[in-house]
C-alpha cells in the first residue's frame, strides 16, 4: 500500500510539472481544452444539488480525461509535436554536459515563448488548423523543423539553442573530436541592430552546432557566437569596390581578376613597384585605405537580432566520391619518376624540404586535374561527402546580455612591443583572454589552479578558453614565442609520460622557465 501511494505521488508531481509547451503544440492543447470546457457548460444544470456533486466530479475528470485524449491524438497525430514537447525551451539541460562550453545553463538561459499568438475562438478548429504554421521561433520548410529554444548572452557570447526535426531520418552523420555529430548552418548569417554589416556565423566561430542527436529525426544543437566579430562594422564591401576601381586605373581589367586573381595581382606589384600585394603596400602606393572603411561599435546590454538560415548541412560518414582516374595517378607518378622521387610514405619520409616542395606541386597537379575531371567535387556541399536540407529559416528574437557570474579582471600590462595583458574576463563558461596584440610571433597559454592546459572548447578564438568543469578560482596565463612553443614546450605536456615527468618538473614550471610573458589571475580572491 505504502508503495503504491508513493507511486502515486511520483505520477502526480509529474502529471503537475510544468514545462514550456512550443506554441503550436500550446495552441493545439489550449484549443482541445477549451472545446471540452465549452462541451462542459453546455450540459451543466443551471442549479446543482449537493447530492449530485460526486457526478459532477466524475463528469470533470471525464472531461479532463477527454481533453488529454484530444491532446494525445494531436501528438500522435503528429510525431514531431510530440518530440518537441520535453526538449522545447530545455535543449541546454538535454545537451549542456556534451557542448564545447558545457555547464548548467538553468539559470541563465532564457526560454523563448510566443507571445500574442493563442488560440483565437474557443471552437478549437481553426487553432488545430494552424499549429502546422510557422511562427516567430518555430518554422518548417520541406518537412524539417528548425525551433529556436533558448537564448542566452553575456559579454563574450551569445547562445541560441535550437531543435531540428526531420519528417525523414537524419542520415548517418560524421563526428567530430568531441564525439558530437558536425552539423553545419551553411552560409547562416546574424544581423544586429547595432551593426549595419550582416555578420556570417563563421565569423563567431559557430557555423557548426555544438549538440547531439536526440533520435533519428531530431537534434537538439546550440550556436555559440562570439559577439567582439559583431564588433566590427567595417565596410569591407565598400573598400573592395574602390580597391578593384584602384587596380583598373593601372591597366588591369576585372575579367582578368576574375580569371586569374594571383597573376592580376602580380601585375599590380610590377607595375607599383611593390615586393608583395597587400592593402598596406596598396594604401601606400596611392590605392584606398582600408582603415578609412574600418569601424567598430560597442554591443549594447539589450539588442535585436535577426539569424538566417539558408541551409543545414552534415557531413557524411562514407565519402562516395570517384576513385582518381589511372591516367591522371599516372601523370603524378611520371612527373615523380622524372624528377627521381619515390612513391612510398617510407620515402617522402627521407625527402628533403626541396623534395617535398616538389612532390607538393606535383600533387595539387593531379588534384586540379581531378577537380576538372569532376568540378561537382569542388562545390559545398556535393553528394559525394554531404548530405543537407535547404531553407531559408528566418528568425528574429530580442537579446538582454546576462552579467550574472561574470568577471572582469583589468590588467593594462602592455609594453612596447605588445607583449602582455589588457585583461582577463571569466563568464560562468568561458574564460576570454585580451593580450592587446594580434602579433603571430606570439601564443598565449592558460593554465587552470591544477595546472593544466585550459581548452578551448568549440571555439575558433585561441584567446578563449572552455571553463567546463575545471577549477578557475585562479589561472595562469603564459605568452611565449610562437615557434618555440608549437616545436618544444607543447610537446612536453602532451607527452605520453608527462604524468611521470611533471613529478619533477609541471609544465607551469617549465612556462617559468621558458615563457616571454607570465601572470597569475586570481578570481576567488
Amino acid at each position: 500500500m505504502r508503495e503504491n501511494t508513493q507511486l502515486d505521488k511520483e505520477i502526480r508531481e509529474i502529471m503537475t510539472k510544468e514545462f514550456p509547451l512550443p506554441p503550436n503544440v500550446k495552441s493545439a492543447q489550449e484549443a482541445a481544452f477549451a472545446q471540452i470546457r465549452r462541451q462542459q457548460t453546455e450540459e451543466r444544470p443551471e442549479k446543482e444539488q449537493p447530492r449530485r456533486k460526486k457526478s459532477v466530479f466524475l463528469k470533470s475528470f471525464a472531461g479532463l480525461a477527454a481533453a488529454a485524449a484530444i491532446f494525445l491524438v494531436i501528438c500522435i497525430a503528429n510525431p514531431a509535436f510530440a518530440a518537441q514537447i520535453p526538449l522545447v525551451g530545455r535543449v541546454f539541460e538535454a545537451v549542456g554536459d556534451s557542448l564545447g562550453f558545457s555547464g548548467d545553463y538553468r539559470e541563465y538561459a532564457k526560454p523563448l515563448e510566443e507571445s500574442g499568438q493563442t488560440a483565437q475562438n474557443d471552437a478549437g478548429q481553426d487553432a488545430l488548423a494552424a499549429q502546422s504554421e510557422n511562427n516567430l521561433y518555430s518554422q518548417t520548410k520541406d518537412g524539417t523543423t528548425i525551433t529556436l529554444s533558448e537564448v542566452y548572452c553575456n559579454d563574450a557570447a551569445l547562445y541560441i539553442s535550437m531543435l531540428i526535426q526531420s519528417e525523414k531520418e537524419f542520415p548517418e552523420t560524421m563526428l567530430g573530436q568531441n564525439e558530437n555529430p558536425l552539423l553545419y548552418l551553411w552560409n547562416s548569417t546574424l544581423s544586429f541592430d547595432y551593426n549595419s554589416q550582416e555578420c556570417l556565423l563563421a565569423g563567431g566561430g559557430s557555423e557548426c552546432l555544438d549538440g547531439k542527436f536526440v533520435d533519428s529525426h531530431t537534434y537538439a544543437g546550440v550556436i555559440r557566437y562570439e559577439l567582439s566579430a559583431s564588433e566590427d562594422a567595417t565596410n569591407y564591401e565598400e573598400y573592395e569596390k574602390h580597391k578593384i576601381e584602384f587596380i583598373q586605373t593601372l591597366g588591369v581589367s576585372e575579367q582578368e581578376l576574375e580569371a586569374d586573381a594571383s597573376s592580376a595581382y602580380e601585375k599590380v606589384c610590377k607595375i607599383l613597384g611593390i615586393e608583395e600585394f597587400t592593402d598596406e603596400a596598396l594604401a601606400e602606393a596611392g590605392g584606398p585605405d582600408w582603415k578609412d572603411y574600418q569601424k567598430e561599435v560597442a554591443v549594447p546590454e539589450r539588442f535585436h537580432v535577426q539569424l538566417s538560415i539558408p541551409m543545414v548541412v552534415g557531413n557524411k560518414i562514407h565519402v562516395t566520391a570517384p576513385e582518381m582516374p589511372e591516367d591522371i595517378r599516372a601523370e603524378y607518378e611520371k612527373g615523380m619518376k622524372a624528377q627521381g622521387l619515390g612513391l612510398s610514405d617510407e620515402d617522402y619520409a627521407n625527402f628533403t624540404e626541396e623534395q617535398k616542395e616538389i612532390e607538393h606541386e606535383l600533387f595539387t597537379q593531379m588534384w586540379n586535374q581531378y577537380g576538372i575531371r569532376f568540378p561537382e567535387t569542388n562545390e559545398h556541399p556535393n553528394e559525394y561527402e554531404n548530405w543537407w536540407v535547404s531553407g531559408p529559416w528566418e528568425f528574429s528574437l530580442d537579446v538582454d546580455k546576462n552579467g550574472s557570474g561574470t568577471v572582469v579582471k583589468k590588467i593594462n600590462d602592455v609594453d612596447e612591443n605588445g607583449l602582455g595583458l589588457v585583461s582577463v574576463t571569466r563568464t560562468p563558461f568561458e574564460i576570454i583572454i585580451d593580450d592587446g596584440q594580434a602579433n603571430a610571433d606570439y601564443f598565449t597559454i592558460a593554465l587552470d589552479a591544477d595546472g593544466d592546459i585550459l581548452d578551448y572548447g568549440s571555439s575558433s578564438n585561441t584567446n578563449t578558453f572552455a571553463i567546463q568543469d575545471r577549477d578557475v578560482s585562479k589561472i595562469d596565463v603564459y605568452i611565449c614565442d610562437y615557434t618555440e612553443y608549437m616545436d618544444e614546450l607543447k610537446g612536453y605536456y602532451w607527452s605520453e609520460d608527462y604524468e611521470v615527468k611533471k613529478k619533477e618538473k609541471t609544465f607551469g614550471q617549465l612556462l617559468d622557465e621558458r615563457a616571454l610573458y607570465h601572470k597569475e589571475i586570481v578570481f576567488d580572491d
